[in-house]
């Protein structure tokens, strides 16, 4: 019993551990102070720089491109089908890009593949990407001041896994034919995410929802991350931060939570590891040492 209870314990500290850095902007707040909070505060990140992390790294993404680039004498069918499922799994990771690039120049050599269409798209989509010239691919530029127009809200536009800052971002080409994973990220919002190629998302209407309602001193959140909002922190100002989890103050929850923790939280953790031990009843669990 005491081995499930700590590795229970172990379990709710590490996804802590992985958001508790996470730090979500009150839309009242002052950015310029959210801004500076940052700075001064290395070990943080905001809520788009950690999204942006995540979609960075894809270890089974990059794992399945590996296996495809074992097998280059495959059929063009296969090949085909291989990478179309690949680009259907999420956004490309930063070594997924890169192996793509190499991976797509490699089989566009080959007589059978070198004017295969979704090849070719694919080829140009990742050099897009990497800000290599497009010279031979259908293109067009990404409008920055329109996607700020748009969507006043978001300030980064997120391509596949590279963030660019709507604000300030430089010229930029892509596919005309190719289909992206795009992110319009914002530090007060939740997150929206689409699936297209550039103009389709040019033609779509979003609703930006708030991530937290309310001030300091009373506040509601919804937050569609479970971890960030069980771990991470709110910023109303450099004075008042609060835990995403916290109950809004001034609520009879809070109040009541708040006389009672003293008992309420260790039954939480019993009920927790009680969960866990029903669960587990009729297992044998084996923790040998390295």
């Amino acid at each position: 019993m005491k081995q499930i209870l700590a590795i229970t314990l172990i379990l709710l500290i590490s996804v802590k551990a992985f958001c508790s850095g996470v730090l979500i902007q009150s839309p009242g707040s002052s950015p310029v102070e959210f801004n500076s909070f940052l700075k001064e505060h290395s070990e943080m990140l905001s809520y788009s720089q950690h999204l942006v992390q995540q979609l960075q790294t894809n270890l089974r993404q990059e794992e399945e491109l590996y296996r495809i680039g074992e097998n280059l004498e495959a059929s063009s069918k296969n090949i085909s089908d291989s990478l179309r499922l690949l680009q259907k799994t999420g956004p490309l990771s930063l070594n997924s890009v890169n192996f793509l690039y190499d991976l797509s120049t490699r089989l566009l050599e080959r007589p059978d593949l070198k004017n295969n269409f979704e090849i070719k798209t694919v080829n140009c989509k990742v050099r897009g990407l990497l800000g290599m010239p497009l010279e031979k691919c259908a293109k067009v530029r990404v409008d920055f001041l329109a996607i700020s127009r748009q969507w006043p809200t978001a300030h980064t536009l997120v391509i596949e896994s590279n963030p660019y800052a709507i604000s300030t971002a430089n010229s930029l080409e892509v596919s005309l034919e190719a289909v992206y994973e795009f992110q319009l990220l914002s530090d007060t919002h939740q997150a929206v995410s689409f699936r297209g190629t550039y103009n389709q998302l040019m033609q779509q209407h979003f609703v930006f929802v708030p991530m937290v309602q309310g001030s300091c001193s009373g506040f509601s959140t919804s937050i569609d991350d479970f971890n960030i909002q069980s771990a991470g922190t709110l910023f109303f100002s450099k004075d008042c931060l609060k835990p995403a989890n916290a109950p809004p103050s001034g609520s009879r929850f809070g109040e009541w939570l708040s006389e009672n923790k003293s008992w309420v939280y260790p039954v939480g953790i019993l009920l927790v590891g009680g969960a866990v031990a029903y669960g587990l009843k009729d297992k044998k669990i084996v923790v040998e040492k390295p």
